[in-house]
């Protein structure tokens, strides 16, 4: 296989994950269980780019077109996304790619700027169009841009926060940003960055939503090759810790020193070798927290889970944690309620429904909402648990 950013034919693969279900189709009953597929979750690393991709990539359309993640339910990315709304002020017409049910959109709306989402999601998107947030349902791709450059013209900003990683085709997704964009115009692009997950133990980042896993250095050989410039970067606390790219329609914009800073240090660290310690970390984090969930058990403990994001199950399909080990997760989000994680089938039900029930533990999947979950869960009078690393939260 060659690295599909920069075209390197001598790509390794580093991590196995075992065999996993798609993480955001969320079963509701045996039947659905019976009908579950399961892949082989290999990752690659081009040494030339320091990009990760996974081996098999599955089929866009089978699963985004029905999809389970509300970003609006997260009251920490309702106001991430009024931030940025904020730093986009000046911008005259903004496309937010992958806009879900209009999480940016609204306060863009409520400030009078132009703007327009596009979704894939049949159900998401129908819900943003329900609430006057104008969005378009379908993939992006040379049909959009031709549809939004002849009906609402060219845009000055685009967005996309936390979907280029969803891409099976990176190059030609930019060439479709550089198509639609006017000239100087700004990419603003939210990725989870590869570098954290390696740093943090966050194997459970990886699963087939996502074919790529980006470094900032691959990200500015793509869009070179388009003939945009990355210019700057931030770090941001979304989904873990990810990073903020700026690209401008130009060629050759000289970037801040913190971007050649990053690259700098992506190069020492992004290795072989890297990936091989990593495996074994996986290794011993995922036995260490199924040996704690046994342990619980053993003691007659109820434990819990609070959120069911598609992380969920790439931990527990990997460590073969299912319902004996996990009473149920709670979850906040209506489109995944009343329904099971994929692979493992731990039901998954409201916090209402679970608030008679008497917990000692809680994992916290979605632990970097911890301060919110836990003053959601106040009256419960039990101890939290980051799973990977395992860990006790206060």
């Amino acid at each position: 296989m060659i690295c599909k950013i920069c075209k390197n034919n001598k790509i390794n693969e580093v991590l196995n994950l075992g065999l996993q279900p798609l993480a955001n189709k969320y079963p509701r009953n045996r039947n659905d269980f019976l009908a579950e597929k399961t892949f082989p979750l290999n990752l690659l690393f081009c040494s030339n780019c320091l990009n990760v991709q996974i081996k098999h990539i599955i089929d866009r359309k089978e699963m985004f077109e029905d999809y389970y993640y509300l970003s609006s339910v997260n009251k920490s990315l309702v106001s991430h996304f009024e931030n940025l709304a904020k730093k986009l002020s000046s911008s005259s017409f903004i496309v937010d790619i992958g806009s879900n049910d209009g999480i940016l959109l609204r306060p863009l709306k409520s400030m009078s700027i132009k703007a327009l989402g596009i979704d894939p999601s049949i159900n998401v998107g129908k819900l943003a169009n329900d609430n006057g947030l104008e969005t378009l349902i379908g993939f992006f791709n040379n049909s959009i841009v031709e549809k939004i450059i002849n009906h609402y013209g060219r845009p000055d900003t685009i967005v996309a926060s936390s979907v280029f990683t969803h891409s099976e085709n990176p190059k030609q997704f930019a060439i479709d940003i550089k198509k639609l964009i006017e000239e100087n115009g700004l990419l603003i692009l939210e990725i989870e960055y590869l570098s954290n997950f390696i740093k943090n133990i966050q194997f459970e980042r990886f699963y087939f939503d996502r074919p790529f896993y980006y470094s900032l250095l691959s990200i500015k050989k793509l869009f070179q090759q388009v003939g945009m410039s990355l210019v700057d970067v931030e770090h941001i606390h979304t989904h873990g810790g990810s990073i903020r790219c700026y690209i401008k329609n130009s060629k050759d914009e000289k970037a801040t020193s913190l971007v050649d800073s990053i690259i700098t240090q992506e190069k020492k660290h992004l290795t072989i070798e890297t990936f091989e310690i990593f495996q074994n970390k996986i290794i011993k984090e995922t036995t260490n927290l199924k040996e704690k969930l046994n342990y619980f058990k053993r003691s007659k403990k109820k434990v819990i889970g609070y959120g069911a994001p598609a992380r969920v199950s790439t931990i527990t399909n990997f460590a073969n944690i299912d319902f004996n080990h996990i009473d149920f997760i709670i979850d906040d989000s209506p489109l995944k309620q009343d329904r099971y994680t994929p692979g493992t089938h731990i039901p998954i039900i409201s916090r209402q429904k679970s608030e008679s029930n008497n917990v000692d533990i809680i994992i916290v999947f979605a632990y970097e909402y911890f301060n919110e979950i836990k003053k959601l869960t106040k009256n419960y009078n039990c101890d939290y648990f980051k799973p990977i690393p395992f860990s006790k939260l206060s």
